[in-house]
């Protein structure tokens, strides 16, 4: 059986984040709703998307993601990637609620990484770890989109991807 390479962590956690983030009411998934597609665009996107989705996204709270690290342990299971998140918004107050709710979500190490691996929508190819807060930004004008403000929050996230008995990806 080939291994499902489109399969990522960094998604796995963004999916996570994005039902925490409705959970604690930070976001209502129905102020995302586009016509255009007949359901709501996950405001949380990767940079290469963010571009196509300015239009939509005018006015509106959002985040985008990427990698900025990746290197393994002694033991080359266990992966260590760095992933940025940069909130994007109006209104400072949401920038500060938004940053406040991830630092709580993933300062715990271990424990983040637990939430994490109980959550009913992770696929069964990962096991996290361990997940905190490497570093935060000041919120300042972004530089990216006018009339924006922007905080930066970056995550150490620690996982295994389950292999075969080669060391291969499932």
């Amino acid at each position: 059986m080939t291994a499902n390479y489109k399969l990522d962590a960094m998604l796995e956690l963004r999916k996570f984040l994005w039902e925490e983030l409705k959970s604690a009411g930070l976001f209502v998934d129905t102020d995302y709703y586009s016509d255009n597609v007949g359901l709501e665009i996950v405001p949380i996107i990767p940079v290469q998307q963010a571009a196509e989705l300015n239009q939509f996204l005018s006015g509106k709270t959002h985040i985008v993601y990427d990698k900025i690290g990746m290197s393994y342990e002694d033991l080359w299971a266990i992966c260590c990637e760095q992933v940025l998140f940069t909130i994007y918004s109006t209104d400072v107050s949401e920038i500060n609620a938004l940053r406040n709710f991830m630092i709580d979500q993933f300062r715990r190490m271990d424990e983040s990484a637990r939430d994490v691996n109980r959550w009913s929508g992770l696929s069964n190819k990962f096991k996290f770890h361990s997940i905190f807060v490497a570093d935060i930004s000041p919120t300042s004008p972004s530089e990216e989109i006018q009339g924006f403000f922007s905080a930066d929050v970056i995550l150490e996230v620690k996982y295994s991807r389950m292999a075969d008995v080669n060391g291969r990806f499932l």
